[in-house]
C-alpha cells in the first residue's frame, strides 16, 4: 500500500522499503497479552500520526516540485501566447522588443473576432496589429496617449509613412484582419519581417481598433521575436546575462567579506548580534537572485526558455524582499542592538509587512508569467506597484517611533553623549532608508523611462548600484564595533513609551 508501483518506490527515495521492512517486523513480532497489547496501542497511534503527517508534508513537497519542474519546462521567453477574449479595450501596446539589422519578427493571429456593442446602421469594422518603432519607452506610450486624445488611427500610419531621408520608416508592417462589415466569424493571419539596415531599434507591438469605437475583440496570437544568431534576447538586454554575474561576483564578495567580520568580531567587545547576522543572510539572498537572473537571461539569449532558472529566482527575489523588509525594520525598531525585545505595536507592524510581501511576491510570480498586453498582467502590475509602495511606507514608522523615543530620552537625561549619538544615527538611517526608496522606485523608473533603446540596460546599473551603496553604508552604520552609539542602552536611557 506504501508503494504501489516502481515510480512510487523510486519518488520515495526508499521510503516504501523501509516502511515495508518495518511492517514485516511488526508482524514478526510474537502478540502479547490483551493488556500488553493496549498498553502499546497509544504509543502505535502516536507513530502512525507522526508517519501520516511526515508522508502528507513529503507528499505536498514532491507534488509541488513536480508542479514547479513541468511548469518550467512549459515556460518560452520572447515567443509569446496571448489569448484575448472579449477585450474591450481600442488601443494598448502588447510588448516591446530591441531589434538588430538582420532580426526577424513573425505573428500568428487565430480565432479574431470583433463584436459591436452599439447597435447601428453602418457596422464597419476596422481592427489590427501594428510594429511601429520608437525612440524610448517614455516616447512609445506618449505616442499612444496622444492617439487616443486625438481618436487617430494607427493603421492609417502604415501608407502615410514613407521614410525617407534620414527618418526611416516607423510603422514597418501591420495586419488588418478587419476592414469590412462581416467579422463575425473568425479571421486568422500570418506575417513575417526582417529587420533592414537603418531600421534597429525599439519596437512595440500595438492593437488598434479604429472602428467601432466601442466593442470588444477577441483573438489568440502567437508572437517570435530573435535577433541574428539567433538570439531571443532583446538587444536592450543583451548585456544582462553578464551583468548580473557581475552583480553576482559583488554581493558574493561582500557577503563572504560581512560573515567574516563577523566571525573574527565574535569578541566580549566586538559580539555580533543577531540582526547582524540577518544582514549577512540578506545579501545572500541577494547574490544568489543576481546569480539565477544572470543564468536565466543567458538560456533565454541562448534557447529561447528560462530553462527554470525564472522559478528559483523567483524563489530568491522573494527570500531577499522579505528579508530585506525584515531587516529594516528591525534596525528601525531597535531590536537586538538597542532592546532585545519589540513591543506589540512594532510587533503589529512587521506582521502587516510579512502579510503585504507575501502578496507581493505572488504578484511577482503572476506578472512575470502573464503575458504582457493582457488584463490580468496589467492588474498584477499594478498589485505589485502598490503592494511595494505600502511595505517602503510601513518600515519608515518604527524609524519615526525610535527617533521620537530617543528625542524624548535626551530630553530626560539632558543629552547626554551617548543618547544623542544614538539619535543622530537613527536620523541618518531614517534618510538612508528614503533616500533608497525614492532613488530605486522613481528616479530609476524615471531614467528608464527616458534612455534611449540601446541604453535601457543601464536602468539594472543604477538599480543595483544603489542597492549595493544602501547595503554598504548601512552595515558600515550598524556593524560590530567597539563603542558602539547603540550599544548597550543603559538602564537611566530606557524611557518607556507611552504611546
Amino acid at each position: 500500500r506504501e508503494c504501489p508501483s516502481r515510480a512510487a518506490r523510486h519518488a520515495s527515495g526508499g521510503r516504501g522499503r523501509f516502511v515495508l521492512r518495518r511492517a514485516m517486523l511488526l508482524s514478526r513480532s510474537p502478540a502479547g497479552p490483551p493488556e500488553a497489547a493496549g498498553t502499546r496501542t497509544p504509543m502505535l497511534r502516536r507513530h502512525q500520526r507522526t508517519s501520516s503527517r511526515r508522508r502528507s508534508r513529503w507528499g505536498v513537497l514532491h507534488l509541488a516540485t513536480t508542479l514547479l519542474l513541468l511548469s518550467a519546462t512549459s515556460t518560452r521567453a520572447m515567443v509569446h501566447d496571448l489569448v484575448i477574449h472579449n477585450d474591450e479595450r481600442a488601443l494598448y501596446r502588447i510588448e516591446s522588443f530591441c531589434f538588430k539589422e538582420a532580426g526577424y519578427m513573425e505573428l500568428e493571429v487565430s480565432d479574431f473576432r470583433a463584436h459591436s456593442l452599439v447597435h447601428a446602421k453602418d457596422k464597419s469594422y476596422r481592427a489590427g496589429f501594428v510594429m511601429r518603432r520608437a525612440a524610448s519607452e517614455s516616447a512609445a506610450q506618449q505616442e499612444l496617449e496622444e492617439s487616443l486624445e486625438q481618436k487617430a488611427c494607427l493603421l492609417d500610419y502604415y501608407a502615410k509613412d514613407d521614410g525617407g531621408g534620414d527618418h526611416p520608416k516607423k510603422t514597418v508592417f501591420q495586419i488588418e484582419l478587419a476592414n469590412d462589415k462581416e467579422v463575425q466569424r473568425s479571421r486568422s493571419d500570418t506575417q513575417s519581417y526582417v529587420i533592414q539596415k537603418g531600421e534597429e531599434g525599439l519596437y512595440s507591438l500595438i492593437f488598434a481598433r479604429c472602428a467601432p469605437t466601442t466593442g470588444t475583440t477577441s483573438y489568440h496570437l502567437k508572437a517570435k521575436f530573435a535577433n541574428p544568431g539567433p538570439r531571443f534576447l532583446s538587444a536592450c538586454d543583451a548585456a544582462l546575462p553578464t551583468l548580473f554575474a557581475v552583480f553576482f561576483g559583488i554581493y558574493a564578495t561582500t557577503a563572504c567579506l560581512w560573515i567574516g567580520y563577523l566571525l573574527f568580531a565574535r569578541s566580549d567587545i566586538l559580539k555580533p548580534h543577531y540582526i547582524h547576522w540577518m544582514m549577512g543572510i540578506l545579501v545572500i539572498f541577494k547574490a544568489m537572485a543576481m546569480l539565477a537572473q544572470a543564468l536565466r537571461y543567458h538560456y533565454v539569449d541562448r534557447t529561447g526558455s528560462g530553462e527554470g532558472w525564472q522559478f528559483v529566482y523567483y524563489v530568491f527575489a522573494s527570500l531577499k524582499g522579505v528579508t530585506l523588509f525584515v531587516v529594516i525594520l528591525l534596525i528601525g525598531t531597535g531590536w537586538s542592538l538597542v532592546k532585545p525585545y519589540l513591543s506589540d505595536r512594532e510587533k503589529k507592524v512587521v506582521l502587516v509587512v510579512l502579510c503585504l510581501q507575501v502578496v507581493d511576491n505572488v504578484a511577482l510570480v503572476v506578472f512575470e508569467e502573464t503575458a504582457p498586453g493582457s488584463q490580468q498582467w496589467l492588474t498584477w502590475r499594478d498589485v505589485l506597484h502598490l503592494v511595494d509602495i505600502l511595505c517602503c511606507c510601513a518600515i519608515l514608522f518604527p524609524i519615526v517611533w525610535s527617533i521620537r523615543h530617543l528625542r524624548r530620552a535626551a530630553a530626560a537625561d539632558g543629552k547626554t553623549r551617548d543618547t544623542v549619538e544614538k539619535l543622530t544615527l537613527f536620523r541618518q538611517f531614517y534618510v538612508l532608508v528614503v533616500s533608497y526608496i525614492y532613488f530605486t522606485r522613481i528616479v530609476v523608473f524615471l531614467l528608464a523611462a527616458t534612455l534611449p533603446f540601446d541604453l535601457l540596460w543601464l536602468r539594472y546599473v543604477f538599480s543595483e548600484g544603489g542597492t549595493i551603496a544602501f547595503y554598504a553604508v548601512t552595515g558600515y552604520k550598524f556593524r560590530p564595533r567597539e563603542d558602539n552609539p547603540y550599544l548597550p542602552l543603559k538602564k537611566d536611557d530606557d524611557v518607556p513609551d507611552d504611546d
